[in-house]
């Protein structure tokens, strides 16, 4: 019988770990500056939860970086990205008249 693990695929959406580790500054720190708890830097600094528009911001800030830095790059190869066609026009469905009866 195997073992089986439960290992969920985190997708990657921020790289404050990465930006905290580029300027040697430790999640604590960050937390002080936000005046938010370690674990919500931690969950952030994991990509297990997301801070806000406002809080990347002032990580931004504190770290004195341009905020796109702290966001994974969409730059996508050109043969994978999806063109968005516009949707088809559909018609209206018209009633037809019922012939009168006489």
């Amino acid at each position: 019988m195997g073992i089986q693990t439960n290992f969920r695929q985190v997708t990657k959406y921020n790289r404050i770990k990465a930006e905290l580790a580029e300027y040697n500054k430790q999640n604590k720190e960050l937390a002080q500056y936000l005046d938010v708890h370690e674990t919500t830097v931690s969950d952030w600094c994991t990509n297990k939860n997301q801070p806000s528009i406002q809080d990347l911001f002032l990580i931004a800030k504190f770290l004195r970086i341009d905020v796109r830095q702290l966001l994974v790059s969409t730059k996508w190869e050109p043969e994978l990205m999806v063109v968005h066609e516009p949707a088809p026009k559909i018609k209206k469905a018209t009633k037809k008249k019922a012939a009168k009866k006489k």
